[in-house]
C-alpha cells in the first residue's frame, strides 16, 4: 500500500506526527511520541473516505436441475485495500491495548511496593510502664538495752554568784552486768571563754556507812556556754550509797 493510501495529521498535545488508514478518521489512539490519547483528525481538504464495499446480495440456491450461473470475480485492487484496512485498524487496537496494559502494569505494582512497604513496618510494641515498687517500710528504731542501773541520785550544789562552772545534775550507777560504778552528769561552763582541764572530785558513802572514798572525772577541754557529759570512776566493788560533789575546778582560757 502505497503513501497515498494513508491520512496525516499532529497530535492534539505534543503535535507529533501521525499516520493512519482513512478509515481510522475518529478514532482515539495513544500518541506514540507523548503517550497522551489523542483523536484521529482528517486533514483539511482531504476527501471524504470511500464507504466500505457492501457485501453481495445473496442469492436463493438454484434447482439442481437449473443451470449454475458463473459469478464475476471482484477487482483485486480493492480486496487487497480492505484486508489492509483491517490489518492496520487491528494494529491500532493491539496498540491502544498494550499502552492500557502497561499502565495498569505500572499502577498495579506501585500499589503492591507500597502495601509491602506497610506490612514490613512493624509497629513498636508499647511500652510497659515500670512496676511500682512497694513503698519502704520504715524500720523501727530498736529499744535501747539499758547497760546500767541508777544506784542513787546525787544532789548538785547551788551555783554561786560569779561562778563559771556548775554541775546541774549527776546520779551513782552500777553496770547492769559487774560491778563497775560510776557518777555521771553533766557540768556547764556559763563563761565567754573556754575552760581547759575541767576537774571533778565527788565524795562517796558507803551502804555499809563507810565514807572517804572519791570518784573522780576530768574534762579536757569545755566550750563557752556549753555543757557535757562527764563520768567519773568510782575505785572499788561495795555498793555506793550517796555522793557529793568536793571539788570542781578548771583552766580558764
Amino acid at each position: 500500500m502505497s503513501d497515498s493510501d494513508f491520512l496525516k495529521c499532529a497530535c492534539s498535545h505534543c503535535q507529533g506526527h501521525l499516520e493512519f488508514p482513512d478509515h481510522a478518521v475518529g478514532i482515539i489512539t495513544t500518541c506514540p511520541h507523548c503517550g497522551v490519547e489523542t483523536t484521529l483528525v482528517a486533514p483539511a481538504g482531504a476527501p471524504a473516505p470511500p464507504p466500505p464495499p457492501q457485501p453481495p446480495a445473496a442469492e436463493a440456491p438454484a434447482p439442481v436441475s437449473a443451470s449454475l450461473t458463473p459469478v464475476a470475480a471482484a477487482p483485486a485492487g480493492s480486496k487487497v485495500t480492505k484486508v489492509l484496512n483491517i490489518l492496520g485498524s487491528v494494529l491500532v487496537g493491539l496498540g491502544v491495548l498494550a499502552f492500557v496494559g502497561f499502565k495498569a502494569m505500572k499502577y498495579f505494582r506501585r500499589a503492591g511496593n507500597v502495601v509491602e512497604a506497610v506490612k514490613g513496618e512493624s509497629k513498636p510494641e508499647p511500652t510497659k510502664p515500670p512496676a511500682a515498687s512497694p513503698p519502704a517500710t520504715p524500720m523501727s528504731a530498736p529499744a535501747a538495752v539499758p547497760t546500767s542501773v541508777v544506784l542513787a541520785k546525787g544532789a548538785p550544789p547551788m551555783r554561786k554568784p560569779g561562778e563559771d562552772l556548775q554541775v546541774l545534775n549527776f546520779e551513782v550507777q552500777k553496770a547492769k552486768d559487774g560491778n563497775l560504778q560510776h557518777i555521771v552528769g553533766v557540768v556547764t561552763n556559763h563563761a565567754a571563754r573556754q575552760f581547759f582541764n575541767v576537774k571533778l572530785e565527788f565524795e562517796l558513802t558507803r551502804k555499809d556507812g563507810k565514807t572517804g572514798d572519791l570518784a573522780t572525772d576530768t574534762i579536757r577541754n569545755l566550750a563557752p556556754h556549753a555543757g557535757v557529759t562527764f563520768k567519773a570512776s568510782v575505785i572499788g566493788t561495795a555498793p555506793v550509797a550517796s555522793a557529793k560533789l568536793a571539788k570542781l575546778e578548771g583552766e580558764k582560757e
